[in-house]
């Protein structure tokens, strides 16, 4: 029996679909990371902004640091792909917004100090703009805080909905775990509202479609490599964060 084919990235090659012959667990190879596999040898990853995502995220790690360039590259991508989600998904593409421009000003001032994620957060905190741990609120650091949350709380409503949940039953016991913890009263009442706008899971798969014959389970398969790209880089993001004090647990 002829295994299928594996899809491979690369940080020089990340438009080319490679080939290999077996593979013998359900896994692809993206930046050196094991993540599952996406057994079509017909999956083009060259148009959407699903695609592109999955791209740009797989480049994020320079060795074992997190690129901040990249990063925020990427997370610019993952921000026009949640707008895809339509209303539903309205507030978290608003909010990573305003966080992506908060890191983008420090990176933009100081681009030399800021090449990396750790390298940044240990310049501003040199600058003495933190209490300890309760950051600055217009800091870059707060706003890598609360993208990290964020996209912890959208790829948990991804995985949900790959394993068949509903959008709208997924989203609530993602908000419940990632954002609520820190979330005061208002947020708490406002953000879970737009809920109830998510469609049913195949029209919400389908709307991370851009082309009209792609079948909703190359899209499942495209979000189960996206999901496993995202579980390193937010381990190694919230422990940086550990290590030098700045996780702000604070409700908004």
């Amino acid at each position: 029996m002829i295994a299928e084919p594996a899809l491979h990235y690369s940080s020089t090659h990340l438009n080319e679909l490679e080939l290999e012959a077996a593979v013998p667990y359900d896994y692809i190879i993206v930046e050196g990371l094991a993540l599952p596999r996406v057994a079509s040898s017909k999956l083009d990853l060259r148009s959407s902004k699903l695609d592109g995502v999955i791209r740009a995220f797989a480049r994020v790690f320079h060795g074992h640091n997190i690129d901040t360039a990249r990063l925020l590259e990427a997370c610019r991508a993952q921000n026009e792909l949640l707008k895809i989600g339509g209303t539903a998904l309205c507030l978290a593409a608003k909010d990573l917004q305003c966080n992506i421009l908060k890191v983008e000003t420090l990176f933009n001032k100081s681009p030399k100090e800021c090449q990396n994620l750790t390298s940044l957060l240990e310049y501003e905190k040199s600058l003495g703009i933190h209490d300890g741990n309760i950051l600055d609120d217009s800091s870059a650091a707060v706003g890598l805080l609360w993208i990290r949350r964020s996209l912890a709380f959208q790829i948990q409503l991804f995985e949900s909905v790959v394993w068949e949940d509903e959008p709208k039953d997924a989203a609530y016991e993602a908000y419940e775990k990632q954002l609520s913890p820190y979330h005061g009263w208002m947020l708490r009442t406002v953000f879970p509202a737009s809920f109830g706008q998510f469609p049913n899971r195949e029209e919400f798969l389908s709307l991370f479609s851009e082309e009209d014959d792609e079948d909703i389970s190359i899209i499942v398969k495209k979000m189960r490599a996206l999901v496993a790209t995202f579980n390193p880089l937010l381990q190694s993001w919230t422990e940086a964060f550990h290590e030098l004090g700045l996780e702000d647990t604070r409700r908004v």
